[in-house]
């Protein structure tokens, strides 16, 4: 198997990159015009004398076909590369092809009309400037030689008429005939005149200067002849003289016949000028145009030479040109994509693309400088934001950041949880959608920036009122606010916490007043009835039951200042390892007991559950739970429909889970109170008439003393499900009051 490619594909990738080179560039260009010049100089035969023209022009036309060749290849395959690059999108293709078609309309419009006035002066004005001489030396020749034939043509025509007005018998005569000859000849430029007859007999002759006609020197017959039928003067060249013949009469057969002085030689050069002409104009006509492709064809091939070197300069120059800025635009989309090490590879030259790529690595290095500045600074930027965030995160306190147009931009997670909402519904929501006192509130604090106003808002919050310690403080930036801040606590709990702390007070103030006078009041009441009834003759029922109502009324206020006094001075939870179990069963015994119209229902597991417990405190949450069930099945209200109650039913469930241990207390009362549930747990908040509002009070308290929740649900079906959950110590939430607020249903009482 071949290790690489084939030695003919190597030699056209290096054929491909040898003609692409600059330097093959470069070297055709000149090699172009070089055999141009050379080309012209063998066409005008300015070569040394040496060397044949001819043969020079030959070889130089051939040398120029072939860098012709060479050129016309490299300038297409370069154009072809352009509109391919173009048509790809390359950076800069469209602009170095609009350069090489400009430079190249530039160099092939001069080519263009000193062709057109080439061929014009080719085809019009080189005729002209050959003809007209010859034409000019051959029309001063024919007038030369017309008027010569026109005086000897006159001459002969007098002297016709003179011999045809003596009659045809005169001139038969021969001496008469000669008389009037030499009288005819006189002063006239005549060498021989002569009348011979049809026979080629002299008649008569005359003859100048001693010379004298010769037989052999008679016209040849065929003239006469030609004469007889023309009826004109004919003329014939001999070598001894011109002659002209002449018929004297119509239909006679004599003939007058004159030698002009006149040479032969002139006369015969005459009719070889006219001959001339002839053949000069017919291969003149015939020849030019050929002669004229032919030089259009070297004209051609030496203008295609310098118009594809004039081209292949422009693809060069348009290369140098739009190199750097095809460079600029790659490393411009690079540095828009985000790679901002992109750079120009800069060129030596100091003109203004070499100063623009300089200034164009110089922006990208500083702009790459300001990024890793701008990243360093956000990175330490969004550091301190997820420290602020953290913090506020941890923090139990709301924070809302509200910008000038009072819309909230963020939110912590402590103000998400507060308000029940979720975060989305909170930022880029106006604050009044979300508290609306925060309107009015903002507004103080805008008239007054310097000021922090603090108010306490009252929420509804998953059916429950909740109460909101508020602050808002403006951002300020100089004397200028950018917007406020503003803080909020539940403090429901601390509420409730102060109320139930103020109430214990009162709880022990009471009992200590109340329970001091009880015992005298029942005793005296009781003595009243064992000694004074059987002396009491008139309506003794009334006397008993006066007595007893104080008795049981004395004993109801007892059992309320116990309560008092249990709720003022609970101890302190004494933990130990209980069986919850075991105390379940014991609450629901006495409970089976002392409410025995409720039907009790038990879900304990078979073995026994020990935690860590004050038992006797556990005992009287689970009493206190139990009755209060019993009371809100008896305070049902009766069906609208008249129908019967169904029988009250009371569930207790003990369940363990690998987070906590839950007491579930349910019951089909009449259920919690969709208002104020949070502050059931409140003293001395209940909605039953004989209630005194401490049960669950102290219920809540035994639950905060062993670390666990209370929570008050409605239950499925109707009544109410209370909740006594104790956390395992890794699990362990903080308690308070909160958290039992937070777990109470929000469909409570639905």
């Amino acid at each position: 198997m071949s290790s690489g490619p084939s030695l003919s594909l190597r030699l056209y990738r290096w054929f491909g990159r040898f003609l692409s080179s600059r330097a093959t560039a470069y070297g055709l260009a000149i090699l172009a015009i070089v055999a141009g010049a050379l080309t012209y100089a063998a066409i005008t035969g300015l070569l040394p004398s040496r060397f044949s023209s001819r043969h020079a022009t030959r070889v130089m036309l051939a040398i120029d076909l072939a860098i012709l060749l060479a050129l016309a290849s490299v300038v297409v395959g370069r154009l072809t590369r352009s509109f391919v690059e173009r048509r790809r999108g390359v950076a800069g293709a469209r602009l170095h092809l609009r350069l090489v078609l400009l430079f190249g309309l530039f160099a092939v419009a001069p080519t263009f009309v000193v062709a057109m006035v080439s061929g014009y002066w080719l085809s019009v004005s080189l005729r002209e400037f050959v003809s007209a001489p010859l034409s000019q030396g051959l029309e001063s020749a024919h007038a030369m030689v017309d008027a010569m034939r026109t005086g000897v043509l006159s001459d002969v025509d007098e002297i016709s008429k003179a011999l045809q007005a003596e009659g045809i018998d005169t001139l038969a005569d021969g001496e008469k005939a000669k008389a009037l000859l030499g009288q005819a000849a006189q002063g006239r430029n005549l060498l021989e005149v002569s009348i011979i007859d049809s026979d080629r007999k002299i008649v008569a002759s005359s003859v100048a200067y001693g010379r004298g006609p010769a037989a052999g020197m008679i016209p040849p017959p065929e003239t006469f002849a030609k004469a007889a039928a023309e009826a004109r003067p004919v003329f014939a060249i001999a070598p001894t003289g011109v002659y002209i013949i002449l018929q004297l009469f119509t239909d006679g057969n004599l003939f007058l016949v004159t030698v002009p002085a006149v040479d032969p030689v002139l006369w015969q050069h005459s009719d070889r000028i006219e001959l001339a002409r002839t053949f000069y104009t017919n291969e003149l006509d015939t020849n030019f145009d050929r002669n004229q492709f032919k030089i259009f064809g070297i004209y051609a091939l030496i203008a295609l030479l310098m118009l594809l070197s004039a081209v292949w300069m422009a693809v060069t120059f348009a290369s140098r040109l739009t190199g750097p800025i095809a460079s600029l635009m790659s490393a411009a989309e690079s540095v828009r994509r985000g790679n901002l090490s992109a750079r120009v590879t800069e060129t030596p030259t100091d003109d203004e693309l070499g100063r623009l790529v300089r200034a164009f690595n110089r922006m990208a290095a500083q702009i790459d400088e300001q990024r890793r500045e701008l990243i360093d600074t956000n990175r330490q930027l969004d550091e301190r934001r997820q420290l602020t965030e953290a913090i506020l995160a941890g923090v139990s306190a709301g924070v809302l950041s509200v910008d000038m147009n009072n819309r909230v931009e963020r939110a912590n997670r402590s103000a998400v949880e507060l308000l029940g909402k979720v975060a989305e519904d909170i930022e880029g929501h106006a604050a009044a959608d979300i508290l609306p006192e925060l309107d009015s509130m903002l507004e103080q604090v805008r008239a007054r920036p310097d000021r922090l106003l603090q108010a306490q808002v009252e929420i509804l919050r998953a059916g429950q009122m909740r109460s909101l310690h508020v602050r808002i403080a403006a951002e300020q930036s100089g004397s200028e606010s950018r917007g406020f801040v503003v803080t909020f606590d539940d403090v429901s709990d601390l509420m409730s916490a102060q109320r139930m702390a103020a109430w214990a007070d009162v709880a022990r103030r009471i009992a200590h007043e109340i329970k001091n006078p009880l015992t005298p009041i029942q005793l005296s009441a009781e003595r009243l009835k064992r000694r004074y009834l059987r002396q009491i003759a008139e309506d003794p029922e009334t006397f008993t039951t006066c007595t007893d109502t104080i008795i049981r009324q004395v004993g109801d206020i007892g059992r309320m200042v116990d309560e008092f006094s249990s709720f003022a001075r609970m101890p302190r939870a004494i933990l130990a390892e209980e069986d919850l179990k075991e105390i379940c069963q014991q609450a629901l015994f006495l409970q089976r007991n002392a409410q025995p119209q409720m039907l009790f229902e038990a879900s304990l597991p078979e073995a026994s559950l020990s935690w860590r417990v004050d038992r006797r405190q556990i005992g009287q949450a689970l009493t206190n739970l139990l009755k209060n069930a019993g009371e809100a099945i008896e305070g049902r209200d009766p069906p609208k429909d008249g129908g019967k109650l169904p029988p009250g039913q009371i569930a207790l469930a003990l369940r363990e889970d690998a987070r906590s241990v839950r007491i579930v207390i349910e019951d089909n009362g009449r259920g919690l109170p969709r208002n104020e549930r949070a502050r059931l747990t409140e003293p001395y908040v209940t909605t039953r008439t004989k209630g005194t509002g401490l049960g669950l009070a102290i219920v809540k308290k035994i639950m905060e003393e062993h670390g666990g929740l209370l929570i008050l649900e409605d239950r499925e079906g109707g009544g109410a499900r209370i909740s006594l959950v104790f956390q395992r110590p890794e699990r362990k939430a903080a308690p308070g009051t909160r958290d039992v607020a937070a777990a109470v249903s929000p469909a409570a009482g639905d």
